[in-house]
């Protein structure tokens, strides 16, 4: 492992859509992803139980669902640059997602990069409902949840740790960074809490920083 690592959050960030939500809203059932949102962010609901509550109306089949990915998700430009500077650079570069690696690993193999280390939750597509398991279900001790704490700072391996993110479940993560780079959501949270870090709209900014 190198002393530099460079994680990225993926829905959201790598792509230029949430597709956690696209998905839970569009073959799923919208009143219960609007009810469970707002749980989430009135701090009603942890994240693991959103995300399991939004996916257990879905009942299509994965390989349906799988099809209107690869069709409509879409890379925030600059990705495979970034990824070769940071790699040039001696980052080793971890994807570490609350979404499932059954929709993650379709994208990045259709983008020709299916060798980018994933960490990522995983989903059993069952007709009745699809269930959720998480990779990271222990608690945190930081901020009481089951987060991704833990998976960075194993990455880390006591090293310096560049975050790239955008919304609720970067948040620990990104505090335990030793630089951030945030938009959206995840921005704000920063923001409100005086908690340093760079704004990008694409990937390009990244590249451009990290030389």
């Amino acid at each position: 492992m190198s002393e530099r690592a460079l994680v990225l959050d993926f829905d959201g960030t790598i792509t230029e859509q949430d597709l956690l939500d696209e998905i839970a809203g569009r073959f799923g059932d919208e009143n219960v992803f609007a009810e469970v949102e707002t749980g989430l962010l009135g701090g009603r609901l942890p994240l693991h139980e959103v995300i399991r509550r939004e996916f257990a109306p879905v009942t299509a089949p994965l390989d349906e669902v799988v099809a209107w990915v690869l069709e409509n998700a879409r890379l925030r430009p600059g990705f495979p640059e970034l990824v070769k500077e940071a790699r040039a650079r001696g980052y080793d570069v971890t994807i570490v997602s609350s979404g499932f690696r059954e929709l993650i690993e379709p994208i990045l193999e259709r983008e020709g990069l299916p060798w980018i280390a994933l960490i990522a939750s995983s989903v059993d597509p069952d007709p009745d409902g699809w269930k959720v398991s998480f990779h990271d279900e222990d608690i945190c001790p930081v901020c009481g949840q089951a987060c991704k704490r833990a998976s960075v700072q194993a990455l880390a391996n006591g090293g310096r740790v560049v975050y790239v993110g955008d919304g609720y479940s970067d948040r620990c993560a990104a505090e335990l960074a030793d630089r951030v780079f945030a938009r959206s959501g995840l921005a704000s949270y920063l923001e409100e809490r005086d908690v340093p870090y760079e704004p990008f709209d694409d990937f390009h900014d990244i590249t451009r920083a990290l030389r």
